[in-house]
């Protein structure tokens, strides 16, 4: 496992600079309790700031002073959710304006550095954003930061913006994988669950969307399934919003699929009278079969891949149409955190990695579920066939 330096550095008016213009100390400390391997993004707790060593360092690279903490105490980070009491807290003068600024690690040969920006703040603890990979060349901690800084300043920047911080790689399709739930299990029973699974670390390289990580929804939705032209095979669907407007989903596809097509417009006026015409409207004239309608509740405990900074939901519905009930939990991908080396490429593995894990915690739980693409469609097409089955478990 790497080692694990944090350094804490003044927040003045010029923090995306990363000092104060006064300041003339930083302050890095080895973390004794951080065990996990480097990857795009860090979550640290309040409670993982626990000091072993300490260095003083003067802002142009000269090491002040090195010495160990032993015992091992844990470190103020001046920051307002950290409530633990008796920390170790270091500088003259200067104590509830150092806070946490950058993560270095290194590895076991000390010959590849990581470092990383704190890019977000919350109760439940810092998130620290890969911002440069290089050799360690024998640096110290703050000239390696210094390094990155110099080598990164559009990223450095990019992370001390909130706004910024984000891109999503594939704007027209929804990447998901679906388990269609095969029990009478309460939706809030298994995203409870989740959520406390994703707290306590049990999904191995996945961290909680810090300050978002959990969200609930609820709406209905009129459904038109789309037969043809070929190129809009799939459906539109209208859902009601609280002003009296309309969503509308466009989602084409020959079949049920890891990826479909996906566009939603947003604040749309009109009547339902009017639903077949703004179809027509929109994709010309198409052959169309009203589905039934649909109330939807849904929990969504939202995580992020620390290992390759994409974010995915894991979203527990409960769908009613009629007298049929669908249980389901989708696993979306959402967006990815633009840091240092993020890969499109890595959006699939990482989420059916995901899917692995959470099947395993199923199995764990006893919870029965088909793993597969069972779609809305597919679910409303046999409601309007009046009889519903559930898919089977493969043998």
């Amino acid at each position: 496992m790497p080692s694990w330096w944090i350094t804490l550095d003044e927040i003045g008016g010029s923090f995306p600079a990363l000092a104060a213009p006064e300041s003339m100390t930083i302050y890095a400390a080895q973390l004794a309790t951080v065990d996990q391997r480097d990857g795009s993004t860090v979550w640290l707790a309040y409670d993982d700031v626990v000091a072993s060593r300490i260095q003083e360092w003067s802002r142009d690279g000269e090491l002040r002073t090195d010495y160990s903490v032993d015992p091992v105490r844990a470190l103020a980070t001046s920051l307002p959710f950290d409530r633990r009491e008796g920390l170790l807290a270091v500088g003259d003068g200067a104590i509830g304006r150092l806070v946490p600024a950058f993560l270095v690690a290194s590895g076991e040969d000390e010959s590849l550095a990581h470092v990383y920006v704190c890019s977000r703040v919350r109760e439940s603890g810092m998130l620290f954003s890969r911002i440069w990979t290089g050799e360690a060349g024998g640096f110290g901690i703050v000239p390696l930061v210094s390094r990155a800084r110099d080598e990164q300043p559009q990223l450095v920047r990019r992370f001390t913006d909130e706004a910024t911080q984000c891109t999503r790689f594939d704007d027209e399709h929804e990447i998901e994988v679906k388990f269609t739930i095969l029990d009478e299990t309460q939706p809030w029973t298994i995203a409870d669950a989740l959520a406390r699974a994703v707290q306590n670390r049990q999904l191995e390289g996945f961290i909680p969307d810090l300050g978002n990580e959990m969200q609930r929804w609820t709406y209905g939705q009129y459904t038109f399934e789309v037969l043809s032209p070929p190129a809009h095979r799939g459906y539109i669907a209208f859902s009601p919003m609280h002003d009296g407007a309309f969503a509308v989903k466009f989602k084409f596809f020959d079949q049920d699929s890891l990826r479909r097509y996906e566009r939603i417009v947003e604040d749309v006026r009109l009547q339902p009278s009017d639903f077949r015409r703004y179809i027509s409207s929109a994709i010309g004239d198409a052959e169309l079969c009203e589905l039934p309608y649909l109330t939807r509740t849904r929990f969504d405990v939202n995580v992020e891949s620390a290992v390759a900074g994409h974010f995915f939901g894991l979203e527990m519905d409960e769908v009613h149409s009629g007298r049929c009930v669908m249980r389901q939990l989708e696993i979306e991908y959402h967006r990815s955190r633009a840091c240092y080396g993020v890969d499109a490429g890595t959006i699939e593995p990482e989420l059916f990695r995901l899917a692995d894990q959470v099947d395993d915690l199923f199995t764990a739980w006893g919870i029965r579920a088909n793993r597969g693409y069972f779609s809305k469609l597919s679910f409303l097409k046999r409601v309007g066939n009046v009889v519903f089955v559930e898919p089977r478990v493969a043998d």
